[in-house]
């Protein structure tokens, strides 16, 4: 699972930082989070391709999250997109999305299938799926958690010392019965299950605790202010570094990106130190930055 994050400013771009856009690949699939303005020359800039992208998840549609759209959609026209593109919207500001999309001439002349996002399953990927849940900022929002189910491994060590060839490997993992000579094998003998790998996106938003979000890999969170301007975050229906690592902390995730930071931030050290004084393994996000995701190690 990769992650790079294609701008990490909040309101405006600056010199350093490009408007929101988080780009996930994953078992072979691109998911796109946001669309801040000039997002497809991000994607070039970092060498990613958004032709590969299949959906586009807007957390909600305040300009800064969405004004990239209509250069994204149509460049992907321009570049010979044939395959259609899937948009998925928070229901109550789906509409307008689209009637903002309709108001240009964008020339897309392939399927742009637009999708209202609820609270709850999103999407079924086949072994992995995206979700979402509430978040509270001044217009309806959304967080974005993509889950991969859990991993069916067979141990290395049974496997050679019983002799077991593939095919017998996988029906154990399918929960069937195998029958090698004499000797009966049961699923359980060989096969362990190990927890899929979990990714949460969370912006604009005051910090918000959530279940669908333990545990995760890896929390993506706004970080728009520091904590000595607390009561602009109050006020603005956003969080400051210090609270996104209490949050981190409380939901016991692995890992926190902030990202989403004021203009007003310009030396991101003051992020860290401050989230890290509340959460250990926290990482500012900086345009082009790469996380990776690796699976869990094999017994």
């Amino acid at each position: 699972m990769r992650v790079t994050f294609l701008g990490t400013s909040a309101s405006v771009p600056t010199k350093e930082r490009g408007l929101p856009g988080v780009l996930v690949e994953f078992k072979g699939r691109s998911l796109l989070f946001d669309a801040g303005e000039g997002v497809q020359r991000q994607f070039m800039v970092f060498g990613r391709s958004f032709m590969r992208v299949e959906h586009i998840f807007i957390s909600h549609i305040h300009g800064d999250h969405v004004f990239g759209l209509p250069g994204l959609l149509s460049t992907m026209s321009l570049y010979g997109r044939r395959r259609p593109l899937h948009l998925w919207v928070p229901a109550r500001s789906l509409d307008a999305l689209r009637d903002y999309l309709n108001a240009i001439p964008l020339g897309v002349d392939y399927p742009l299938e637009f999708h209202p996002a609820e609270p709850g399953l999103l999407l079924d990927l086949g072994d992995f799926e995206v979700l979402a849940y509430e978040l509270k900022h001044g217009v309806p929002t959304l967080a974005y958690v993509l889950r991969e189910k859990p991993i069916v491994r067979a141990r290395r060590s049974v496997v050679r010392a019983l002799g077991i060839e593939g095919p017998l490997v996988a029906r154990l993992k399918r929960g069937e019965t195998v029958r090698l000579g004499d000797r009966v094998i049961r699923p359980e003998d060989v096969v362990y299950t190990t927890p899929g790998r979990k990714l949460v996106y969370a912006t604009d938003t005051r910090p918000v605790y959530n279940e669908l979000a333990r545990g995760a890999d890896l929390l993506i969170h706004e970080a728009t202010y520091l904590d000595a301007d607390r009561e602009m975050a109050l006020e603005r229906l956003h969080s400051t570094a210090k609270e996104a690592a209490e949050l981190a902390s409380r939901l016991e995730v692995r890992q926190l990106v902030l990202t989403h930071f004021s203009p007003r931030i310009d030396d991101l050290a003051q992020v860290v130190a401050e989230a890290s004084a509340v959460f250990p393994s926290v990482t500012a996000a900086y345009d082009g930055l790469t996380v990776e995701i690796k699976k869990p190690p094999r017994q």
